[in-house]
């Protein structure tokens, strides 16, 4: 075999060029058994997280909803005159909300105003425990009640009062039918259904004015 160089160019570059075809030959499948196996496994690792996660997703129960709620400020609780106030004013009262806001104005404008704080106890609704605690702030400034002729009332508008009530609204106009007028509110008395604890309550409730003639 004559020397590399005594080979012409052209014979050259095809002895470089199939030599660097054997090389490739012998070393490719161990480059593509090194790498490649190696990539496919990272895949399938990947895969197989990707797969955990999504199940762990499903099986997880959803987060708890939270419950948001939200509440008025209340303002200073301050002394408050029991036959001027309005709904804000009880309701700035601890224990007092909305509803025995209402429930306190709506007595108050059926018995004609307090003409004692003791009678806010009598509201509908509205514990023991409630009344002691807001008591110290109620006051009791100028009375001023609205009263009912008991010489001119009917029954429907005696019925109404909350210390009266049908029963003796019927009582009174019969009284008033068989007697005629009322002399004074003390004659209500006379009445059976009529005892002195009644009458107390009663008593700042009614008048007796003579119609005109």
């Amino acid at each position: 075999m004559k020397p590399f160089w005594h080979f012409t160019a052209l014979e050259r570059r095809g002895i470089i060029a199939l030599l660097l075809l054997t090389a490739i030959s012998i070393y490719t499948p161990a480059i593509v058994a090194h790498y490649f196996p190696l990539q496919t496994s990272r895949d399938t690792l990947l895969q197989q997280d990707i797969a955990a996660f999504q199940s762990s997703l499903k099986k997880a129960p959803p987060p708890p909803k939270k419950h948001i709620t939200f509440s008025r400020p209340r303002q200073s609780v301050i002394n408050i005159d029991i036959n001027k106030a309005d709904s804000a004013a009880w309701e700035s009262l601890k224990g007092i909300g909305p509803v025995l806001a209402a429930r306190i104005i709506r007595f108050r404008e059926k018995l004609g105003g307090f003409y004692a704080i003791s009678q806010i106890r009598e509201t509908y609704g509205l514990p023991d425990s409630t009344f002691k605690k807001i008591q110290p702030y109620l006051r009791l400034n100028a009375v001023s009640l609205k009263k009912l002729d008991l010489n001119t009332a009917d029954e429907q508008t005696l019925a109404q009062h909350p210390y009266i009530r049908y029963k003796l609204a019927r009582l009174i106009v019969l009284y008033r039918s068989n007697n005629g007028l009322f002399q004074q509110p003390s004659d209500l008395l006379g009445i059976p259904l009529v005892d002195d604890s009644i009458y107390r309550k009663i008593e700042h409730y009614i008048k007796t004015e003579k119609p005109p003639i």
